[in-house]
């Protein structure tokens, strides 16, 4: 079994998909055989009859992996909402145990798998019986928390860590994403000591804000780059 990571965040929206694909990225131009999988995925965009996992095909561009789709996602949905509804609203159903052999297959194949959850660590897969953390604790993997790097922040990142911990989870690191330095204030500024002082978890880098990358648009001009100079991405091997 190689070695791997739960990527997950403080709230939809942070940027899980941009810092997973980007420390794909990162460490597999250094040689490194490493992997991301999104095993489920709502939102899924509908192109030429076929339903397209977009944080999945971000990963292929943006980390240069050439596998087909089915190995990076397992269940796609169009609508675009937790993936327990996603799923009910599809008249599909997703099953825990698939999701967890799924995942399960990458990290005996691959020496650093990132799995990327769905929005934060209580979105239900399949039903609150099966969360994000129900994955992590099944796959016995460390946590990397991303979050936002404004206001709010201190609170979001402090509750997902101790809901974790709760859950008999680790936490491996915290990535803030999205500064904007011409406008960071006190409150960016501050938050990663307090986050750090309140979790007791390092805060392993702050990615700036990156007009040139998009997930939807499949754009990634700069992304690579940016996140090895700004996480400590050495540290998670």
């Amino acid at each position: 079994m190689g070695k791997g990571y739960l990527v997950t965040g403080t709230d939809t929206g942070v940027g899980k998909t941009v810092i997973t694909a980007a420390l794909v990225g990162v460490w597999r131009r250094r040689g490194i055989d490493a992997l991301a999988v999104k095993p489920v995925q709502s939102g899924a965009v509908m192109q030429d009859g076929q339903l397209i996992p977009e944080d999945a095909a971000f990963y292929r561009r943006a980390a240069g992996l050439s596998l087909p789709m089915d190995e990076l996602n397992l269940y796609r949905f169009e609508p675009a909402v937790s993936p327990h509804l996603a799923a009910q609203l599809s008249g599909e159903s997703i099953a825990p145990g698939r999701v967890v052999d799924f995942c399960r297959q990458a990290l005996q194949k691959h020496h650093l798998t990132l799995v990327e959850g769905a929005g934060g660590l209580c979105v239900p897969l399949s039903g609150p019986e099966f969360t994000v953390a129900h994955l992590a604790g099944e796959l016995s993997l460390p946590l990397l928390v991303v979050a936002r790097p404004g206001l709010g922040s201190i609170n979001h990142t402090v509750l997902t860590v101790a809901y974790a911990r709760n859950a008999g989870l680790a936490v491996a690191g915290i990535i803030i994403n999205g500064q904007k330095q011409e406008e960071a204030g006190p409150t960016e500024m501050n938050n990663p000591l307090v986050i750090e002082a309140m979790t007791g978890v390092r805060v392993l880098g702050i990615v700036p804000y990156l007009p040139a990358v998009s997930v939807e648009e499949g754009r990634t001009g700069g992304l690579l780059d940016a996140v090895e100079q700004a996480v400590a991405w050495r540290e998670l091997l």
